[in-house]
This record gives structure tokens, C-alpha cells and sequence, in this order.
């Protein structure tokens, strides 16, 4: 899903999907190199930091957040990967 932040659904044409993603803990990871190598950082994620923080994945949305320094075209300029957890 590609979505966009919105501070309500009021104005949302019904016809697009509507989604609340809940306050919970989330770690949060920086990928800084070309969106090409995003399946590595991924793979670190899910391999060797999960494992070794002590954390479990929690019920929630997992995500990428690509801000305003993200180039679409060069695909440079980093994005964050979210991943709800628990202890």
C-alpha cells in the first residue's frame, strides 16, 4: 500500500483505502544507500538485529517512510523503515 499522512479522512475520495496505524513501539532503522539495496537492510533487520535486541515483532504495520530528502528519480537521499516490536 502507498499512502500519505492526513490528519482525518474527511476529505479522503471513498473510493481510496483508509488505514490508522496505532501508537505502539517501533524500531526505527535509516537506510542511507540507493533504494536498490533496500532488500539488504531489510535482510539485516529480520537476520541479525531481530535476534540479537531481545525484541519480538509485534501485531502492527511495518513500513517505509520516505521524507522530503528522497529522490524518486536518483533514487538516493535515505528513507526509515519502521517495524512495530515488543520486549
Amino acid at each position: 500500500m502507498c499512502s500519505v499522512e492526513v490528519s482525518d479522512f474527511s476529505r479522503v475520495p471513498p473510493e481510496l483505502s483508509r488505514l490508522r496505524i496505532p501508537e505502539q513501539r517501533y524500531a526505527v532503522f535509516f537506510h542511507r544507500d540507493h533504494i536498490s539495496a533496500i532488500r539488504r537492510t531489510w535482510f539485516t533487520i529480520w537476520n541479525k538485529w531481530l535476534p540479537e535486541s531481545g525484541n519480538e515483532v509485534a501485531d502492527g504495520p511495518k513500513f517505509e517512510l520516505y521524507g522530503e530528502n528522497f529522490d524518486a528519480t536518483t533514487g538516493m537521499g535515505g528513507l526509515e523503515i519502521w517495524v512495530s516490536v515488543k520486549k
